[in-house]
């Protein structure tokens, strides 16, 4: 779990501070060849889900929050593709929260749904206790806003939610677009080997919202035995490469 650690927190980090799409092949890389770390986590309805629920099928694993507006949104919309053009019942995507205080049931419901994920994916919740865990194994730093900033930013997108809703014509479709990047970054986002046991780590701003609601964003692939096979930062994701990626993993590559 240790190299876990270093393996995607150095290239998961590194990788965050190039984000303009594409990037070079270098940006997808190998995880170890273990297990992937396993965990009992609600999801959406309320049902407990495990990483071992899935064996059998190919798991797509992401880390997002429910309140995004601009990044976690458009890795959804990619792995919706994906698995839309697949169209296999043998694949599934499992979202995990890097908010425990926004992130809620209904709006993980809602962040489903607008992705065109319900069936396909559940969003994993819980309490910071719960997550941090996982977040741990898989060398994710969650946000770092305050309580009252991530309460505020959430009443914002439910805000945003409902005039979507009155107004589907004008939301029709979503295009990410990064945020300039201002002269100075914080510490730590230039390190080669950032500390991927430090949760608050922040590379480069992705996020309009700022560098307190970065978070780790990467796809990681798990096959029908539950191994760790690949692992895709966002800013190397596509939904064409995705799809073919997964019906290898399907075929038994």
């Amino acid at each position: 779990m240790a190299a876990m650690c270093l393996v995607l927190g150095v290239l998961g980090g590194v990788l965050a501070a190039g984000f303009q799409r594409p990037t070079p092949a270098a940006a997808r890389f190998i995880p170890p060849a273990l297990p992937g770390y396993d965990f009992k986590l609600r999801d959406e309805t309320g049902h407990v889900r495990r990483l071992a629920d899935a064996r059998g099928k190919v798991l797509v694993v992401t880390f997002v929050y429910s309140t995004c507006r601009d990044l976690c949104p458009a890795e959804g919309n990619d792995i919706s593709a994906a698995l839309h053009a697949l169209g296999s019942s043998k694949v599934e995507a499992y979202a995990i929260s890097v908010d425990p205080v926004g992130d809620t049931p209904a709006r993980a419901s809602r962040w489903l749904t607008r992705r065109g994920l319900t069936g396909r994916g559940h969003f994993l919740l819980g309490s910071r206790a719960q997550l941090e865990p996982v977040w741990r194994h898989y060398a994710i730093a969650p946000i770092n806003a305050s309580r009252d900033e991530r309460l505020a930013a959430a009443q914002r997108s439910d805000e945003f939610a409902a005039m979507a809703a009155k107004h589907p014509e004008r939301f029709k479709s979503f295009t990410y677009t990064a945020p300039p990047q201002p002269n100075t970054t914080p510490s730590g986002a230039d390190d080669p080997y950032p500390n991927a046991g430090d949760l608050a780590y922040r590379g480069r701003a992705r996020h309009i919202a700022g560098w307190d609601f970065e978070h780790s964003a990467y796809v990681l692939l798990i096959d029908q035995q539950g191994r760790q096979r690949l692992g895709i930062p966002f800013e190397a994701l596509s939904p064409e490469s995705l799809e073919r990626d997964l019906r290898v993993l399907l075929a038994g590559g």
